[in-house]
């Protein structure tokens, strides 16, 4: 009985976390660049049951398989969902999107910890930017954009134009330098770091990558797919709630009947 009881706990766990994941995506929906997390419930390693099986000619006890049970469920790690978002034409010469078929396209950017002041090359979908006072591309956390040779890039201000291919050029026409935009074919490997910042473990490669200025990519968060599996995972945790509170009443009742003399 208390199996059936931790059963049930496990998956209220997973479906609150699963929750927290869905709620936070469709809080991001708008969100320039933002990546939806997903995740799938998997059941925990199955337990073999076994009887003890009497064997009648030799008197030897034997061990006979009768099935398999299921100690519950949990949610997998959370990954990024890298396809591509929702477009919208803002006109900004500091929004940029990038696309490509070769993989999940990012922007390369430097940021600096406020806390420990160390620095580190990070990697982004957003291409909601700015021009910063000192006159260099930041994003909206202050982190600098970089270019192909890992340095920032002075746009001087917005009077800038930035070429299919990721070349930066002037108001004037004159060379700046080149976006640092990278691709990769397995963005699972990708850690989310926070305010929409990944990191990588394994070094990646510039590819072929379009840019379109004045054109800026929202989230990838699917609105109506996403309410549905949170409105199915709020029946299946009150289904599971119903679960734990039937096996309390039964527990309450054997403790309270069972073995009563009368």
């Amino acid at each position: 009985m208390l199996r059936g009881m931790y059963t049930a706990s496990n998956a209220m766990q997973a479906l609150q976390r699963q929750q927290e994941m869905l709620s936070n995506n469709l809080a991001n929906a708008r969100t320039p660049g933002f990546r939806a997390d997903q995740a799938s419930l998997r059941t925990f390693p199955e337990m073999l049951i076994q009887q003890t099986a009497n064997n009648e000619r030799t008197g030897v006890r034997g061990v006979a398989t009768v099935g398999k049970l299921a100690t519950g469920v949990f949610m997998q790690a959370a990954t990024p969902n890298f396809t591509q978002g929702s477009i919208t034409e803002t006109g900004n010469a500091t929004d940029l999107q990038i696309s490509s078929l070769e993989g999940a396209p990012l922007f390369t950017i430097r940021h600096r910890d406020p806390l420990t002041e160390e620095e580190e090359t990070l990697y982004t979908t957003n291409g909601q930017f700015a021009v910063g006072q000192d006159g260099l591309l930041r994003t909206t956390e202050n982190d600098l954009v970089l270019d192909t040779n890992g340095q920032p890039l002075d746009v001087v201000n917005e009077d800038f134009k930035v070429d299919a291919d990721g070349a930066v050029t002037d108001g004037n026409g004159q060379a700046i330098g080149n976006l640092g935009l990278v691709v990769t074919d397995q963005p699972e490997t990708l850690e989310r770091t926070g305010n929409g910042l990944f990191r990588s473990t394994n070094p990646l490669n510039a590819g072929n990558v379009r840019v379109d200025q004045g054109v800026l990519e929202l989230g990838n968060v699917e609105i109506e797919q996403t309410m549905a599996e949170m409105n199915a995972g709020l029946r299946q945790f009150e289904a599971n709630q119903k679960v734990i509170q039937a096996y309390d009443r039964t527990a309450e009742k054997a403790v309270s009947e069972i073995g009563r003399v009368r």
